[in-house]
């Protein structure tokens, strides 16, 4: 079997972690600069926006890196996953979904365009 047809479960996983880790330090920074500067919630919310597309940006060009064959599938592959993942945490913390439609997918689309993208150009 082609090793670049399959990927290796941990690979993902540490891939995916280390979007998750971008996110955080990039969420701490922006926080630190929405307390500084007294930005408004539509602009905190296009930081948040813009965080997630480059977080799973980065995440699908490692994939993209690590497969080289169908990387455009598996970088939505990650970008759904990543959503999938943020869905779950965000269940988990309050309990139920807040929001509507809308919410998720003005959240799921960063991620699947950022991922694919990032994938493509890997």
């Amino acid at each position: 079997m082609n090793p670049n047809t399959t990927i290796n479960p941990m690979r993902f996983v540490k891939t995916l972690l280390a979007s998750y880790i971008i996110t955080v330090l990039l969420m701490f920074l922006l926080a630190f600069v929405l307390y500084k500067m007294k930005l408004s919630s539509s602009q905190a919310s296009l930081g948040v926006t813009a965080i997630y597309l480059l977080s799973c940006a980065v995440g699908g060009f490692i994939t993209g890196k690590q497969m080289r064959n169908r990387r455009l599938l598996w970088g939505l592959l990650f970008g759904a996953l990543y959503f999938v993942v943020l869905l779950l945490l965000s269940l988990a913390v309050s309990g139920g979904l807040e929001g509507d439609l809308k919410n998720m997918v003005s959240v799921l689309a960063p991620c699947l365009i950022g991922s694919a993208v990032g994938a493509v150009i890997s």
